[in-house]
């Protein structure tokens, strides 16, 4: 790989991933400050919220926040209120929302999670707000509420009871329309819950309580479902994308852990007040248990699922023993969740919190010392869960009531996939950098192996071409030198002869005689074996004929040869080739296969190219003997390679075996000129 790929080792990268995950932190600091800020609200006070300072049309909605009436264990009608003189005024206690109910004993401040409450609040409308038509949202009211709107009932969630027997839960996100006259005429507004909470660690009305303009109200809650399905689609589609990554690469375990925390993620948030529990609207029937139960658990469970990508990704900086650890908690805690009451779940949640933010605290740590290991995409990786890791503790601070916030999990995230995404770019890239790199490198070792080859192929040709040279001159020494010295001899020794038979003294001589006849004759075979003195560029045809009438007498095997020659006088140099083919071919066959006849066929009239047949009747080659460290078919083979031809080695039909050479001869072909011969 170049040094100029891996962007991330330079300073200019690691400040880009340090500048995008501390821009998008302070994007989320921003987004938290501003749910506090802007202009200042009027607050309650003594259960009384005067609007006259705020204008509904230009201001937009605003919190109910600040001193409720707040009447603990009791559910009051409106009724209750409608008379100054009856009015329960004795027995009421102010409690400031949004908030878990504080209940005052002797002067101190307990938390009282199960229980009823009434709250009251009467609305100032002003005179701007008179004539706007009003809705109210409450949200994230545990477990159970029923509101009155100036005696009226307007909104209900799950059903209010003193018991948990008694009380039906339901996820709390209504958007409730006030009657056009209920503001009309300048009357202050009176807002009485009946709230009750047998089932959830926190009771009471915890989110803001939002006043606002019916148009702004609805396109606000509109936005925000529509954001909620982005940020849902977002993780099924990267999580669907990783799975497809994974059967792609299944040697590749870490897209499948990714794609498993998206899809997790994915149905907790739905399943959540961070998306105002957009699931309901798929699954309106679906009971409150199961929809606690289901987000609590796939919160879970994405803890060991995260620290096992991490794992996969970073081996060497992540610990077996903490993975195991963030199984056996998840597990421990799926089991509560499923199989306890919801209240003790909601109990078991703190622990588990707890346990959560340490494993983020250590995750981020690993992380940075991947990244300054220089381990891949560990910068990308660390800046996204840095994101997510501020995001996830918020929403789990915000969840245990230690601070006022609003949920973040979502977009972090979103902002997490968008760092994976980052980091898988880079692998790609970096491995497509591989590949041109590695395909450089091929490509210049096949150009230097192809020039290798050819080379070796010269020597080759250069190492046969003073082979066969050498074969010449040693068979012309022989004739010229050995087999001259020998004849003359034998003609000497036939003179002697008859004058030896002249003096009745001939029979050693005979002998002697017949003794030079036999080795002039082998010394004329050798010489003719290393080069046949026929043979030559424009006398193939007497050189194999001659060939095989020398094998024919030596073995007393019948032996046929058929020449179809386009050119009368053949000048293809590779015909040597051919020529020592053929030898070691018919050796082979009277060496090994016992042959009665043999025919030899040579052929260069059709498609350009020359072809050599050599057929016996043998006993094929599966009863042939196997010779031991035989060197004869590789030296074949390559002498079929140097002339670029191809070399077949086939069983005959009817038995015994064919040995086929072809290649192409480059010469121009005359047609029509041809001879056959046979011996």
């Amino acid at each position: 790989m170049s040094s100029e790929t891996p962007l991330l080792n330079s300073k200019t990268g690691v400040a880009c991933v340090w500048g995008l995950t501390l821009a998008v932190i302070a994007v989320f600091m921003l987004l938290v400050w501003e749910a506090g800020n802007g202009k200042s609200m009027p607050l309650a006070s003594q259960g009384v919220i005067d609007l006259s300072g705020w204008d509904m049309e230009k201001d937009g909605p605003l919190r109910l926040d600040g001193e409720w009436d707040f009447y603990w264990n009791q559910l009051l009608d409106p009724d209750s209120f409608s008379d100054p003189g009856s009015m329960p005024t004795g027995q009421v206690q102010r409690l400031n929302l949004p908030s878990t109910w504080n209940i005052k004993h002797d002067g101190s401040y307990t938390k009282n999670t199960t229980g009823v409450a009434t709250l009251r609040l009467r609305v100032l409308p002003g005179q701007g707000n008179a004539t706007v038509p009003l809705s109210l949202q409450l949200f994230k009211i545990n477990a159970a509420y029923t509101l009155w709107v100036n005696g009226q009932r307007l909104a209900q969630s799950g059903v209010v009871g003193t018991s948990e027997q008694t009380e039906s839960e339901r996820p709390s996100n209504s958007l409730v329309d006030l009657p056009v006259t209920a503001t009309a005429a300048r009357q202050p507004l009176e807002l009485l819950l009946h709230v009750s909470n047998f089932h959830y660690r926190n009771g009471g009305i915890i989110a803001p309580i939002r006043l606002g303009p019916q148009a702004t109200m609805h396109a606000q809650q509109t936005r925000f479902i529509g954001i909620s399905m982005f940020f849902i689609g977002a993780l099924f589609i990267m999580g669907a994308y990783h799975i497809a990554l994974f059967f792609f690469r299944p040697n590749n375990i870490s897209p499948l852990y990714f794609a498993a925390y998206c899809l997790s993620w994915m149905i907790q948030i739905g399943f959540s007040e961070a998306s105002h529990w957009v699931y309901i609207l798929l699954f309106p029937n679906l009971s409150t248990h199961n929809i606690y139960a289901v987000q609590l658990i796939c919160m879970g469970i994405s803890v060991p699922i995260g620290y096992a990508f991490f794992r996969s990704l970073f081996p060497n900086e992540f610990s077996r023993c903490v993975q195991q650890y963030s199984v056996t908690a998840a597990a421990l805690f799926a089991v509560v969740v499923a199989g306890a009451p919801t209240l003790f779940a909601s109990w078991a949640q703190v622990p588990y919190y707890i346990s959560t933010v340490a494993l983020i605290a250590y995750c981020l740590v690993k992380l940075l010392v991947a990244w300054r290991r220089g381990r891949e995409a560990a910068a990308f990786i660390f800046g996204g869960f840095a994101i997510l890791g501020i995001a996830g503790t918020n929403d789990m601070l915000l969840k245990m009531g230690l601070i006022r916030s609003m949920p973040l999990i979502a977009p972090g995230m979103f902002m997490f996939m968008l760092f994976q995404a980052l980091a898988l770019s880079q692998r790609l890239s970096w491995a497509f950098a591989s590949v041109e790199t590695l395909s450089t490198q091929l490509e210049h070792n096949n150009l230097s192996l192809k020039t290798e080859m050819a080379a070796r192929e010269r020597l080759e040709r250069e190492i046969v071409k003073t082979s066969e040279d050498e074969r010449r001159r040693i068979s012309q020494d022989l004739h010229d030198g050995l087999c001259q010295l020998l004849t003359a001899a034998r003609l000497r020794c036939a003179t002697l002869s008859r004058i030896s038979q002249k003096q009745g003294n001939s029979h050693e001589l005979k002998q002697l005689s017949d003794l030079l006849d036999n080795l002039c004759d082998q010394a004329y075979n050798l010489s003719i074996g290393l080069w046949p003195l026929e043979h030559g560029p424009s006398t193939v045809g007497p050189s194999l004929q001659d060939m095989i009438r020398r094998f024919s007498r030596s073995s007393g095997i019948s032996i046929d040869f058929h020449q179809e020659l386009a050119c009368e006088s053949c000048t293809n140099t590779d015909i040597t080739q051919l020529y020592r083919i053929a030898q070691e071919a018919i050796t082979n066959a009277i060496k090994h296969a016992r042959p009665t006849h043999l025919s030899v066929t040579l052929d260069c009239r059709h498609n350009d190219r020359t072809c050599l047949v050599v057929h016996d009747n043998g006993i094929g080659r599966a009863n042939a003997a196997k010779s031991k460290g035989g060197l004869g078919m590789s030296i074949m083979t390559h002498r079929a390679r140097m002339i670029g031809g191809k070399l077949r080695v086939e069983d005959a039909e009817g038995g015994g075996t064919v040995v086929i050479c072809s290649f192409p001869c480059s010469a121009e072909h005359p047609e029509n000129q041809h001879r056959d011969k046979q011996i």
